[in-house]
């Protein structure tokens, strides 16, 4: 009996991993989803749970308070899935400090900054907006800036040493021109604001950091 029992247990414990898991997920989508229409200091954990069709106490039990939801919900947006894996560690990226053609370079990192934009421009807003109200938020914030600027630095160095930036433009300005250009919210002011195509927007991108940077 004991011994019958003792078998049946993990398929009990990934089967319990995978409906927490599942729930995690809903209740993860429904907090987004709240933040970007309705703003973070308007959404409440019980407005979440109702978008879940989840009960308070699972909000907290399966997801985390707010603050966690945020960042959470940022973290998977500027990657495109769950996976502890940073952007600039991802394939696409990686692959980009092996190319030797610095208009190829900035044309992929154009690429991957564009599409990461169309994701997390939304998220962005609802961050930055609760910044100033909320101290958890205003932390997030500032790490948000600060891993974009950690981002840019690696592409400046990268294209320097490939011998590609123009004359006269030291790599910590090239830093600083990446940091803005990354900025999500350009996507949002002329992809969700003005209108435009995303295809646009990264031509855009693409044109004016290859004008700036490359001599």
């Amino acid at each position: 009996m004991n011994s019958r029992s003792s078998k049946k247990n993990p398929y009990r414990s990934q089967l319990r991993a995978e409906q927490a898991e599942g729930t995690r997920q809903i209740v993860l989508e429904a907090a987004t989803r709240l933040f970007v229409e309705r703003g973070y200091a308007a959404t409440s954990i019980d407005a979440i749970a109702e978008a879940a069709g989840v009960g308070r106490s699972t909000v907290f039990s399966a997801a985390g308070g707010k603050p966690w939801l945020l960042k959470t919900a940022y973290d998977r947006a500027i990657v495109g899935d769950d996976e502890p894996v940073p952007l600039l560690e991802r394939p696409l990226a990686r692959k980009l400090f092996e190319m030797s053609d610095p208009v190829a370079i900035v044309a992929g990192h154009a690429r991957i900054v564009a599409d990461a934009a169309q994701r997390v421009s939304a998220i962005c807003e609802a961050i930055h907006a609760a910044a100033g109200c909320d101290s958890e938020v205003g932390d997030l914030w500032t790490e948000i800036g600060q891993q974009r600027l950690r981002g840019a630095e690696a592409f400046a160095t990268l294209i320097n040493e490939k011998g590609g930036l123009r004359g006269g433009l030291a790599v910590d300005e090239a830093r600083d021109i990446i940091w803005i250009f990354n900025d999500p919210a350009l996507h949002h002011a002329l992809v969700r604001l003005r209108g435009w195509d995303q295809d646009q927007y990264r031509r855009w991108l693409t044109e004016n950091l290859q004008r700036q940077l490359l001599g």
